[in-house]
């Protein structure tokens, strides 16, 4: 080979190497441009929300503004979690790459496989040189901050809201085996006691039906037998007309209070169970 086909080549071999380099360098928008977004899809139309992560799938559903995980089992959904994980659309890059080879992001296998209704966003691996995260959508791979992956729950379960009652579901009637509370007129703290407890003032009630609302389970449990070895404890009537029937199986450690549209226990421990279940024991 001559000096001038050598010379040929290794100009050829130079071409192509600084070709293919910058076709994989990420693009750079300008200082003074926006940077990439990397979806126009607005939060609030979102229907439907796939999580695969660790092997493990759960799907959720917007049914009547409300989220609700659907599999592997029927339970209400953290709305603020559900609010962190909508936060992805709104994700914005300064480098956006094509995504040629997946492996080169380690998104071949990917972290996490997040879909919002028919957009699908995949979690690969760290930057070698900074704090971001690969994320592919749409034929591209974006550097993003990695409190998006962060924010997506790594367990089902973990979707699943601590709360006995929704913030919309406002009761208006409680009814245990032997009393009932319900709801005078139209304001929220106007209670009245019928039944075994006796006179009881306004006050006490109200605070009583707060903590119906507000308390926060300390373990979530799903275990079909122990659902089905409950007893009933209490039917709660909603502002609505909706009837909702929670069951109880309690030990010395405290209960698992059951709904009866849900397949997931709330626990709580001594005294806060007896606080809940037993109007005396809150007083």
């Amino acid at each position: 080979m001559t000096y001038h086909s050598q010379l040929n080549l290794i100009m050829l071999a130079t071409v192509i190497g600084l070709a293919v380099f910058l076709y994989l360098t990420p693009q750079f928008q300008s200082e003074s441009d926006a940077a990439f977004q990397v979806s126009l899809r607005d939060p609030d139309t979102v229907q439907a929300i796939r999580i695969i992560r660790h092997g493990e799938e759960a799907i959720l559903q917007r049914i009547r503004d409300s989220w609700y995980l659907s599999s592997p089992y029927h339970a209400r959904a953290d709305e603020a979690l559900i609010g962190k994980i909508l936060n992805v659309l709104s994700a914005n890059s300064r480098q956006r790459y094509p995504l040629t080879s997946s492996e080169v992001f380690n998104l071949d296998s990917p972290l996490i496989e997040l879909y919002l209704d028919d957009d699908y966003f995949a979690f690969g691996g760290l930057a070698p040189t900074t704090d971001q995260q690969y994320m592919a959508i749409n034929q591209h791979v974006y550097l993003v901050s990695p409190r998006y992956a962060i924010w997506i729950p790594v367990k089902p379960l973990d979707i699943v809201s601590a709360q006995l009652l929704d913030e919309k579901e406002m009761p208006v009637k409680f009814e245990f085996h032997d009393f009932l509370i319900q709801r005078e007129g139209a304001q929220v703290n106007e209670w009245r006691a019928d039944g075994s407890v006796g006179e009881l003032t306004v006050e006490l009630l109200s605070r009583w039906v707060q903590l119906w609302h507000s308390s926060q389970a300390s373990e979530l449990i799903v275990d079909q037998h122990k659902q089905s070895a409950a007893r009933p404890a209490v039917k709660i009537t909603l502002q609505n007309g909706e009837i909702i029937q929670f069951s109880v199986l309690e030990d010395e450690n405290g209960a698992i209070i059951f709904r009866n549209d849900e397949q997931v226990g709330y626990f709580f421990p001594e005294p806060k169970n007896r606080k809940l279940l037993d109007l005396y024991g809150f007083e």
